[in-house]
């Protein structure tokens, strides 16, 4: 009897750390298939996002324009009577191509050096409308308010936009009609400076 007792012993200090590795391994796989989708959004990036706000007799709204994410990722207010306070973001995807249109926009060095503000070129009568621009670039933040665009008033006033501007809110202004969002959007005057998807 005494060694049966001892030969079970001896299997179970035999068997049981090899039963605690075991569980130790499934345990930490369980963790790590729980984890990795946090893991995969850790490297989903803001690259642009854009807050609309417009003024006019009926009251203010504030919204946001677009949001683009390097996971191609996109949110935004499909109305633009709406209020970010109030109403959920749409969120869709974008195509690669449009994505690479985007990154290779906003690492141009002549949209880096754009001044903060751009006023407006004309005197509005009874409404106005600002689009504000956030670019995370490392540890710092590229910001351009842009109020009421529109390059055919520039020109008409001799107070032309740069290129690197029309470029990028033209861009912006065109993939949010091609996500099917309400949007003030001149495509003649922007016809020279949008890339074809």
């Amino acid at each position: 009897m005494g060694r049966l007792i001892a030969a079970v012993g001896s299997l179970l200090l035999v068997v049981t750390p090899a039963f605690i590795q075991r569980e130790n391994t499934e345990f930490a796989s369980q963790n790590q298939a729980k984890s990795s989708p946090v893991e995969a959004n850790s490297s989903k990036k803001l690259i642009v996002e854009i807050m609309q706000t417009d003024w006019g007799v009926m009251g203010t709204n504030r919204f946001v324009f677009l949001r683009v994410f390097s996971d191609r990722s996109v949110e935004f207010h499909p109305k633009r009577t709406q209020s970010y306070k109030d109403a959920p973001v749409s969120r869709e995807e974008i195509s690669q191509i449009q994505l690479d249109m985007i990154l290779a926009l906003v690492e141009r060095e002549d949209v880096k050096k754009l001044p903060r503000i751009f006023n407006s070129t004309f005197t509005p009568k009874d409404f106005y409308w600002t689009l504000d621009m956030k670019i995370p670039r490392g540890a710092q933040t590229q910001q351009i308010k842009l109020v009421n665009f529109s390059p055919n008033a520039a020109r008409e006033n001799n107070k032309p936009y740069p290129e690197a501007l029309v470029r990028l809110a033209c861009s912006v202004l065109a993939l949010r009609r091609d996500l099917k969002a309400e949007t003030a959007y001149s495509q003649e005057e922007c016809k020279d400076f949008v890339t074809n998807h």
